[in-house]
């Protein structure tokens, strides 16, 4: 298993290519699970394993029994990109776009990574700009008050029920973020995480510790503000989707909150160490396999 650089497998149209190859051997296609990936920086970044690389690829125990990667361990389409925001992931010609390949291949799980980036950065700028020192809680109902919240459970619910009315058996499976320790930590780029694109980036980041200092000044306030707006995504976007009678029939979530409570588990601002994926993995490997057990038995 690679220390760094993250691989990206089974992109769009090589997918296709394994998916016929793959339907040519009808006892490895029965018993290979397809799963779509759609996703954010979690399933994307390449500065190191990220949460999805580790899910695709063997664990170093399998690694050591000799489980293939191709069949035992599963087919993997991958659309997901670093950046990518909710709002515009699931809008309707992002849904239409995935709703095509969806369609076409017989999927049996679907793994989402999407909602985190709509609440930091320029959404923060905006949400803060010109105003006074508050306390975390003021600054978390301001959020509220922007409508963000119910935006991205629009669009969640506009995904899942389209994906549903494809495949109405088949689970979708989301994931909380952990809570950010290392609030206004930018990512340290080096040949040795990145590779030569390091090189031509000057940085990256941070996304919320700059843009709420000058109303949240201690970095405790800053950690408690992201706090309430990971567990604010929780409770107004992936619980009523779970919960809902006829979404929660399909959708599911992982809830990723407290497993990583170092500061050497993250190697920036938002974004774990591949250690620090490796142990959210663990945990989301676990439901991942549950929700394939009770569709291929």
């Amino acid at each position: 298993m690679p220390a760094s650089q993250s691989l990206m497998t089974t992109r769009r149209g090589e997918f296709r290519t394994l998916y016929r190859a793959l339907a040519r051997k009808p006892a490895a296609f029965a018993s290979t699970p397809i799963v779509f990936c759609e996703g954010d920086s979690w399933f994307s970044t390449p500065l190191s394993m990220n949460l999805l690389d580790w899910l695709v690829y063997p664990t170093p125990e399998d690694e050591k029994k000799g489980v293939p990667l191709f069949g035992a361990g599963g087919l993997f389409f991958r659309t997901e990109d670093s950046g990518d925001l909710a709002v515009d992931m699931f809008n309707a010609r992002g849904i239409r776009d995935l709703s095509t390949w969806y369609r076409g291949f017989e999927f049996d799980l679907v793994l989402i990574s999407a909602g985190g980036n709509d609440f930091v950065d320029t959404f923060l700028q905006s949400t803060f700009r010109g105003a006074a020192p508050m306390s975390p809680a003021a600054g978390f109902q301001r959020v509220i008050a922007t409508g963000r919240y119910d935006e991205v459970l629009a669009r969640y619910r506009a995904f899942v029920t389209a994906f549903q009315a494809i495949r109405p058996h088949t689970p979708i499976l989301a994931h909380t973020y952990d809570y950010p320790r290392e609030l206004g930590r930018a990512a340290r780029l080096t040949l040795g995480n990145l590779g030569a694109a390091a090189l031509l980036k000057k940085g990256v980041g941070p996304w919320i510790g700059n843009k709420v200092a000058h109303v949240l000044p201690r970095i405790e306030q800053q950690r408690e503000f992201a706090r309430l707006l990971i567990d604010g995504f929780v409770d107004r976007v992936l619980v009523p989707l779970r919960d809902d009678r006829t979404t929660g029939k399909v959708f599911d979530f992982v809830d990723l909150r407290g497993v990583l409570t170092r500061s050497d588990q993250w190697f920036d601002e938002m974004h774990p160490t591949g250690a620090g994926f490796a142990a959210l993995a663990t945990k989301f490997r676990q439901q991942m396999r549950a929700k394939l057990e009770i569709k291929l038995g």
